[in-house]
């Protein structure tokens, strides 16, 4: 899902960290002095991806766990 400017609508490149405050990269240079404050919608994609990794492989792991106590129940 592509995430829009909040003054222009246009497509955002940055973001206020933890807020919805989406910003495309010339009303970010506009109204911020230090874009090095906000973070890119591309790191914070990376991040969502690392934790959705993240639960999977726990969850991958779990599921192992209890196919293996099944399969060791006698019937």
């Amino acid at each position: 899902m592509v995430k829009k400017c909040i003054i222009c609508h246009e497509e955002a490149v940055y973001k206020i960290k933890d807020t919805l405050n989406y910003y495309c990269d010339e009303c970010a240079k506009d109204n911020f002095s230090d874009l090095d404050l906000l973070i890119t919608v591309e790191e914070e994609a990376q991040q969502l991806r690392q934790i959705l990794k993240e639960k999977l492989e726990e969850l991958e792991k779990d599921v192992n766990k209890v196919s293996k106590k099944c399969l060791q129940q006698p019937d």
